[in-house]
């Protein structure tokens, strides 16, 4: 999403006009999830208004080579007598720093004079800083800088952006008073005066306990929650998947509030659209209502109801039940209900489709799972069986018709009809992807999780429960809950799984494509991408066509199989946008005012001209897949597997 992220904030003279540097990341990324360098563009509004003056796109910093500590750098505008300034430092590997200073005109924007220098006597960082103060003759800034050890310290700004020194405190501000080339600073009784002696030759430093009233009392509302003033706007997903439709729910809100109901927002997978709000159901408009489910079937839960998304609307499911998480495979669903009982984390039950009626009919199963579980439905000797994946409670057999588990696995070799009662049993099964013939299915088996590379493939008889084939698995993290769900990709060939790689230095889901060998006795072969979405905040399109990843604020990515970005959507307000990685782009709404296209190494306005030939109507996910394989690889059918 190609929207201006705010870092630095001034307000001019007279306080009608705000001007604004924010960050816009080009999403041209080829794909693959990294952090490019981001584009810096400074605008200037009318507050009354709320209208745009002008926009200018920042020339990237000259001085910035390799060896960068980061892909981003830190930005301040300075606005003072002297005219308007835009400095950008980058912390670079050892304590060096080097910065750039550029200055705009404050009525056009126009870009004038720049000056680029190196700091070699300390690395400094003020980006997230939470401290930022201009002296009453907006001669100087104060702002907070981020240390990495236990000194705190302010960075001091001249009002041409250029920095002038450090004050070694905790807690500082300006004080009325004072000559406006010398003004005081006050700061706490734990700063180091000794330390700012070269400061102290421009600037009045006087220690002062008052100086920290104001920075402990946001310490005691952060500690606290007694405000939310402080706290930013974020939205927490709750649900996301794949299917006819795509489909999530996020609540916006700030951390010391309670949570707002859920919404929910829909796109088709194979129409030309952007996402639309997707209406609750019928009765429930001030519930708090979560969403789960899998493929084209979602499920929206109150405290006392289910409903069922069909193509007309909601309809009601079930009696009263307990919030949880639903899968489905065709006629038959497994719901999982979270209860934390009997070393279990969920109660299941399973739900049959009754010909000729909307929804499920719900039973009762004495299977339970430490783990969000998997299931595979299949019939044996004519008998309706299925077998469930659940973590710690092993692989469980259960009799559909009486919903007994009367076979279990807890461990390599034959099943028992023996429950998993050993608490130091260290073998997990998750996640279940059954073959063509129904006769087999793969699952991931967790060993040790003190011993590395310890995890296994199994291919499983589905009516024995005999393992057929072993093959070694990448070394999951699983200090985390995650569920290593599973998929098929091609039929017999391919097929992927979701979960975090601790050989990855990024935090979040990992999709491994897993290969099967063409002969016994091969090895598999696996290709992993990564996101940035926590895997709970990931989905998979049922036929095996496309990831889906959540970001904040009610964003998502669409990834094809080989881990290429295709699409980013999302809900700003009252708009909508969608962005391909080759920089087309559609919007509705305010979000239009928002949202910047990048031509070469300039953002620009969605309105600017330049961006006509990149904007369009809408998108189909199925065509974006289709023309992301073509791109890779030429000459063969375009059209995704």
């Amino acid at each position: 999403m190609n929207s201006l992220h705010p870092r630095s904030i001034v307000l001019t003279a007279n306080g009608a006009d705000v001007i604004v540097l924010g960050s816009v990341t080009a999403t041209a990324w080829e794909g693959h999830i990294i952090l490019p360098p981001s584009v810096r563009v400074v605008e200037r509004w009318n507050l009354a208004k709320r209208t745009r003056i002008w926009s200018r796109t920042l020339p990237p910093m000259p001085n910035v080579k390799t060896g960068a500590g980061s892909t981003e750098n830190d930005d301040l505008l300075t606005l003072g007598p002297r005219g308007l300034f835009a400095t950008r430092c980058m912390g670079m590997q050892g304590s060096q720093t080097n910065c750039h200073v550029v200055a705009l005109d404050e009525r056009t924007g126009a870009i004038g004079a720049a000056e680029a220098w190196t700091s070699t006597d300390y690395s400094f960082s003020w980006w997230d800083h939470d401290s930022q103060e201009v002296s009453p003759g907006r001669r100087h800034t104060l702002v907070r800088g981020r240390s990495y050890s236990t000194q705190s310290y302010f960075l001091v700004f001249d009002e041409m952006g250029r920095i002038v020194g450090r004050v070694l405190a905790a807690c500082a501000r300006f004080a009325e008073g004072g000559s406006e080339e010398t003004p005081s600073i006050l700061v706490d009784e734990q700063s180091n005066l000794s330390a700012d002696a070269a400061v102290s030759k421009r600037f009045r430093l006087i220690k002062d306990t008052s100086a920290c009233q104001l920075q402990q009392h946001l310490t005691d509302a952060r500690k606290y929650q007694r405000t939310n003033a402080i706290y930013p706007v974020t939205s927490q997903f709750n649900w996301i998947g794949g299917g006819r439709r795509i489909v999530w729910s996020s609540v916006t809100r700030r951390i010391s509030t309670p949570d707002e109901p859920p919404k929910a927002y829909s796109m088709e997978v194979g129409r030309s659209s952007l996402p639309a709000p997707l209406p609750p159901p019928p009765g429930v408009t001030d519930t708090n209502v979560l969403f789960a489910g899998s493929g084209s079937d979602l499920y929206a839960y109150t405290k006392e109801k289910i409903f069922h998304l069909e193509d007309t609307g909601f309809v009601f499911d079930s009696p009263k039940t307990g919030q949880g998480v639903i899968f489905s495979r065709g006629s038959e669903a497994l719901l999982a209900t979270y209860a934390g009982v009997d070393a279990s984390k969920y109660v299941l039950s399973l739900g049959k489709r009754q010909p000729g009626k909307p929804g499920f009919t719900w039973q009762r199963i004495s299977a339970v799972s430490t783990f969000r579980p998997d299931f595979v439905p299949f019939e044996n000797a004519g008998r309706p069986q299925m077998l469930l994946a659940g973590g710690k409670q092993g692989l469980q057999w259960v009799d559909t018709r009486t919903g007994q588990v009367f076979l279990q696995s807890c461990a390599p070799g034959a099943p028992s009809p023996n429950r998993c009662n050993d608490p130091r049993a260290q073998n997990d099964y998750r996640g279940l992807v059954v073959s063509s013939t129904r006769r087999t299915a793969f699952t991931m088996h967790l060993k040790d999780a003190s011993i590395r590379y310890n995890n296994l493939f199994e291919e499983i008889d589905l009516s024995t429960g005999k393992v057929l084939r072993s093959f070694p698995a990448p070394d999951w993290l699983t200090s985390s809950p995650l569920d290593l769900p599973m998929g098929w990709l091609e039929k017999e060939r391919r097929f992927w799984i979701v979960g975090e790689d601790s050989r990855s230095k990024r935090s979040g889901a990992s999709v491994t494509i897993v290969t099967l060998p063409a002969k016994d006795g091969a090895e598999p072969h696996y290709e992993s991408f990564g996101t940035m979405s926590r895997p709970d905040h990931f989905g998979v399109d049922p036929e095996g066509r496309f990831f889906v990843s959540a970001r904040d604020l009610d964003t998502i990515d669409v990834f094809a199989p080989n881990g290429v970005l295709v699409l980013t959507m999302g809900v700003r307000g009252d708009g909508a946008f969608a962005q391909a990685g080759d920089g087309r782009f559609a919007c509705t709404g305010k979000t239009c005012d928002e949202f910047r296209c990048v031509v070469g190494n300039v953002a620009r306005l969605a309105s600017d001209p330049a961006c006509a030939a990149l904007r369009v109507e809408g998108f189909t996910i199925v065509d974006e897949l289709a023309r992301a394989e073509g791109i890779r690889e030429p000459g063969k059918a375009s059209r995704p597997e």
